[in-house]
């Protein structure tokens, strides 16, 4: 890196005022600090970015992120940026906010802010508690590894809020569920009047039916009360299940939609995060859910009510009622405090859930790994310590929810015998009758009931809150646009040129460099050439997985970014290096998607594979199911299956990457047969392979 070239030192105001938005951010993955830092400075200058969009722009994958990731996001978001390296002078004279790369004691790697410096401290947001902190100039040089990323607006660049937003979202799902929840808050007041009416029912018992001595009036207003319980009772059933039927609709509508969103996401999205990282959102959404139909409904009712008794105590005794109403205040505090740490705490507890799932999924996938190395052992420990570390996170939210309701219900019951004391001497002076008394009782137990409820919803509406950024930062990423673009005809084009195209990673050093190349009608072109040389990034660029940083790819002399993604598609069969089987059927994994498959065309291909004869051995023959990831076939079988699946497709192209790295050399020989067999059909056939024996079918080798 360079020196911080004279011309970037500048001073800012003392203030440091931001222009935007907060510019505490904390990180979701140990691998986000870079991101967050980004998001941080990004916010400062007033352009609010999600952090799962600012992951894809820098290529931050479960390693993390580089300086040169940052600082292309950072020019994708419209900003002048470039990292250089820096003595203690320079972080004086920088222009802040700037972000500083450090090197822990622990030997990991850490992005953090450098806000301001005064006085010979620093205030530095750190993003993995998202919080600012002063630190000693003496102490950030001791894990300051020197470099430093300056940033600051181009020209280019727009202010907005580009964060997900929840809480349009959430109106969104109440407004789609709007009559059942409406229904549910009307059935929820007439059972909150029901409660009111019992107040009113003991008022009469003790200032009129007992002093009368009439015991036909007793057990009538007795029956009465007793009508006024079944009502009640049939009221809170109707509501619970109009809720049960509304949660599990909001459920479907809610992870059905992440689902499909999820699968039109672009490939980077899924190389840069963990498995259990993507599907613990699933487990987010039932949070949401949650929030809505049972916390924030909860929330209304509990309103209402406090409005409603402390009414009806004020028409009882309104010096009494006064005295009630001036707890109000406390449980308001005890909210606002415990609110705070039951952000940071859920955040936490999903972060550390997330990992966890990855580590068991990651066990569970590699059961063979873990048997063949005799390592159970250390596979275990990995997802036990995770487990642990979301144990622990539990326990911290579960001291503190308990703790919060024990106090909220203590202040209650308190105040309940200040109120009966209160109401006691009142009595005694003549003021308040014992019918009045009874009654204000019971409406204090309305009043402070919803008000305890108020206080402990804050680790409800927490979780359902942070739950619902998770999910919705996900469902704002930009889908591939899979219908722009002129349609691609049926027909495969005549030819695929590569011209001077380049192409890197985010981040990451050049793969290609001005790589010229041309693939034929009716012909097999092999590409060959080192491990890590970028072969299969090849692929990746014709399927348009990726886009090239430089140069052009046509078809036919037309830019294949200009064609319907989906269309282009349609026109390539891929064999990847891993077969990518699922747990259905053969018949499934030959024709996915196909309700109605050729079962002719598909004995016909697997006779020419040599593979008729085993899955026709098989239990169930083609209705067999493949299991999770192809697991009940060999790794031959799996490749000779995702063969056939290629070549059902009929499609023009044909992409073949490392297609018969684990087959003999029978089975390898049919496949080549069934290769040539498609290019004397016109297709264009690409061959990638570091075996030479595949190169002897070829028409064209490249070498890259």
């Amino acid at each position: 890196m360079n020196e911080v070239p004279p011309a970037l030192f500048q001073k800012i105001n003392d203030g440091g005022e931001v222009m935007g938005y907060s510019v505490k951010i904390r990180q979701h993955d140990m691998s986000d600090c870079g991101v967050a830092c980004l998001a941080s400075v990004s916010a400062f200058w007033g352009l609010k970015m999600p952090l799962a969009r600012i992951r894809l722009m820098s290529n931050t994958d479960r390693k993390g992120t580089t300086i040169k990731g940052l600082v292309d996001a950072a020019k994708n978001m419209g900003f002048d940026a470039s990292g250089y390296s820096g003595r203690e002078s320079s972080l004086y004279r920088a222009p802040k906010p700037a972000i500083l790369h450090l090197e822990k004691k622990s030997g990991l790697l850490h992005f953090v802010v450098l806000y301001q410096i005064r006085n010979g401290f620093l205030k530095i947001m750190d993003p993995q508690d998202g919080e600012i902190h002063k630190v000693r100039m003496s102490e950030l040089l001791e894990e300051w590894s020197g470099r430093l990323i300056l940033l600051s607006p181009a020209a280019t660049f727009r202010r907005e809020n580009a964060a997900a937003d929840i809480t349009g979202r959430l109106f969104s799902i109440i407004s789609e569920n709007r009559r059942s929840i409406a229904k549910a808050l009307i059935l929820s007041l007439f059972f909150m009047l029901t409660a009111f009416g019992i107040s009113l029912f003991m008022k009469i018992i003790f200032d009129k039916v007992i002093p009368s001595g009439n015991l036909d009036n007793l057990t009538i207003v007795s029956a009465v009360l007793c009508g006024v319980f079944c009502i009640s009772f049939l009221l809170s059933w109707f509501r619970s299940v109009i809720m049960v039927r509304t949660g599990v609709k909001i459920d479907v509508s809610l992870i059905g939609n992440y689902i499909r969103h999820l699968t039109q996401l672009p490939a980077l999205f899924y190389e840069g995060r963990e498995t259990g990282e993507i599907t613990s959102r699933v487990s987010d959404a039932f949070k949401i859910r949650n929030m809505i139909t049972e916390t924030l409904m909860g929330l209304v009712v509990s309103a209402v009510m406090l409005a409603g008794s402390a009414a009806a105590m004020f028409a009882i005794s309104p010096g009494m009622a006064l005295r009630a109403v001036a707890i109000v205040p406390l449980f308001y505090i005890i909210f606002r405090i415990f609110d705070e740490f039951n952000k940071r705490i859920h955040r936490k507890i999903m972060e550390q859930g997330a990992r966890f799932e990855s580590s068991l999924i990651e066990t569970i996938r590699s059961y063979a790994t873990l048997k063949h190395s005799g390592a159970e052992q250390y596979f275990a420990g990995k997802s036990t310590a995770a487990l642990n570390g979301l144990g622990s996170m539990l326990v911290k939210s579960g001291k503190t929810a308990a703790f919060t309701g024990g106090l909220a219900d203590f202040i209650s019951k308190i105040f309940t015998v200040f109120v009966l004391w209160a109401g006691g001497r009142e009595m005694i002076a003549g003021t308040l009758t014992p019918g009045d008394l009874i009654s204000f009782f019971t409406l204090i137990s309305l009043f402070t009931s919803p008000l305890a409820e108020i206080v402990t919803s804050s680790s409800s509406l927490r979780e359902g809150t942070v739950a619902a950024g998770r999910v919705f930062e996900i469902m704002d990423l930009e889908a591939e646009p899979l219908d722009t673009g002129v349609t691609a005809g049926t027909e495969a084009p005549e030819s695929i040129n590569f011209e001077n195209v380049c192409f890197s990673y985010p981040g990451r050093a050049t793969v290609l460099k001005n790589l010229n190349l041309s693939f034929r009608r009716g012909e097999i072109t092999a590409i060959t050439g080192e491990s890590g040389s970028g072969k299969s990034t090849v692929v990746s660029l014709i399927t348009r997985m990726r886009i090239p940083t430089g140069g052009m790819i046509t078809a036919d002399g037309v830019n294949i970014s200009h064609i319907n993604l989906r269309s282009w598609r349609g026109l390539i069969a891929v064999v990847p290096q891993s077969p990518g089987l699922f747990d259905g059927t053969i018949t499934e994994n030959i024709a996915p998607g196909e309700e109605e498959p050729d079962l002719g065309r598909i004995v016909e291909i697997c006779s020419d594979l040599g593979i008729l004869g085993f899955l026709q051995s098989m239990p169930m023959g083609f209705e067999s199911r493949a299991g999770e990831g192809g697991s009940s076939l060999s790794r031959g079988q799996q490749q000779r299956i995702a063969v056939a699946r290629a070549l059902y497709r009929e499609s023009s192209i044909l992409v073949l990457d490392e297609a018969t790295s684990s087959l003999d050399g029978e089975s390898e020989a049919l496949i080549e047969k069934a290769v040539i067999r498609e290019k004397s059909r016109g297709k264009i056939v690409i061959l990638i392979s570091h075996k030479e024996r595949n190169r002897t079918i070829a028409d064209r080798i490249y070498s890259i």
